[in-house]
């Protein structure tokens, strides 16, 4: 049975998250256990977009920073990088570093800032379902250690987005978005993720759930406290755990599903072995979920022709606050949306419901509504 550990932490001071991480790295043998002196360690953050701290959309600055310490101290060399979503010119992305506060951090403690998207190899994926391989970032392939550093979220896409869900930044760019044209089902986006866990081979996972993300996640939403720090060797079972305390079945995440499917993980956190705090003491009370896919329950044929009036559509939520910077427009796989003088205009007949325009949105203008037709079929049911 695999361990996920769980420690309390209440806010971003530097002493109570390097506390929080400590004491959920110790029962695992500390960050002695997974770095040696001298071996290259790649953190992989999450930078989706362009978001200051305190919105929750990326991993906090003040929790890189606590893992950066406890690398060095265990004689590793640091190393900090993420793709994040959409087009990534230079001055794009040194924006994201900066608002972020990562660029800060890394300066401050030394530490390299990588862009995985300057140098990238193929890497196989053994005995993947749908993918044997995967174009990544080099210095994702080629590090000693890799750690992820997820961040607490709702994704409107997958359902959660955690340890497993973060590796899909290691994939440069706009191939993200491609991956989205080419498996634009759910389960299998779910599957294809699984495979690419297998590529990436991280060692640990170390939860940001300090503050989290509720509703419209994984950019949308809300930032919700959670005031915990979660870690474990095995992403899957971190995730498990993770989605529980959001008020999920795991098995309604995507990933989680699909791991299950192929033996890898467990269905329910009872099956997990938990260290330190019990996960139903930090679970937050009434967490909002994004729309769930009502075509899920439907048999496979009528699923693929009701999906567009059962699931939730990108819409123009906050017109006011859209900048017209067209990164919705150009992160959009099969071209369903276009910027004119009064923001997005969405093509519902082309749209495949990935909601990258919603993800990746800098200002969160563009929100998730869901269709008359899936409002009345959820109306008392009870998921």
């Amino acid at each position: 049975m695999s361990a996920v550990t769980i420690s309390r932490c209440e806010e971003y001071l530097p002493e109570q998250v390097t506390a929080a991480i400590d004491a959920a790295l110790s029962p695992l043998g500390g960050m002695a256990a997974f770095v040696s002196p001298g071996q290259r360690v790649l953190l992989k953050v999450n930078l989706l977009s362009r978001a200051t701290p305190d919105r929750a959309v990326t991993t906090h600055p003040e929790f890189v920073r606590a893992v950066i310490r406890q690398v060095r101290a265990a004689g590793g060399v640091p190393r900090v990088g993420d793709s994040p979503g959409g087009p990534n010119t230079i001055s794009a992305i040194k924006r994201i570093w900066q608002d972020s506060g990562i660029a800060q951090v890394c300066a401050e403690e030394d530490a390299e800032l990588l862009l995985f998207d300057e140098d990238c190899v193929r890497a196989p994926a053994e005995n993947g379902h749908l993918y044997t391989s995967f174009t990544l970032g080099r210095a994702v392939v080629e590090t000693d250690v890799l750690i992820t550093l997820p961040k607490f979220k709702t994704h409107g896409f997958m359902m959660f987005t955690g340890a497993v869900k973060n590796l899909f930044g290691c994939i440069p760019g706009l191939e993200k978005a491609q991956y989205h044209l080419k498996v634009p089902d759910r389960e299998d986006f779910g599957e294809m993720l699984v495979d690419l866990l297998i590529a990436c081979k991280p060692s640990l996972a170390l939860m940001d759930a300090i503050v989290g993300m509720e509703g419209d996640g994984p950019a949308g939403g809300t930032p919700r406290q959670i005031g915990a720090v979660l870690a474990s060797a095995d992403c899957l079972a971190l995730d498990v755990v993770a989605s529980a305390m959001a008020g999920l079945d795991p098995l309604e995440v995507y990933t989680n599903k699909a791991a299950h499917r192929r033996g890898l993980s467990v269905a329910t956190a009872d099956e997990v072995e938990i260290i330190g705090e019990e996960w139903q003491s930090l679970a937050p009370a009434g967490f909002k979920l994004p729309p769930r896919d009502m075509s899920v329950r439907m048999p496979a044929w009528l699923s693929r022709r009701a999906r567009s009036w059962v699931t939730a559509r990108p819409t123009l939520a906050r017109p006011r606050e859209c900048t017209r910077c067209r990164k919705c427009e150009q992160s959009c796989p099969v071209g369903a949306v276009a910027v004119g003088p009064g923001g997005p205009v969405f093509d519902h007949s082309l749209c495949i419901r990935c909601y990258c325009c919603q993800e990746l949105c800098p200002p969160q203008a563009i929100g998730l509504a869901t269709p008359p037709l899936a409002r009345l079929a959820m109306r008392g049911r009870d998921f």
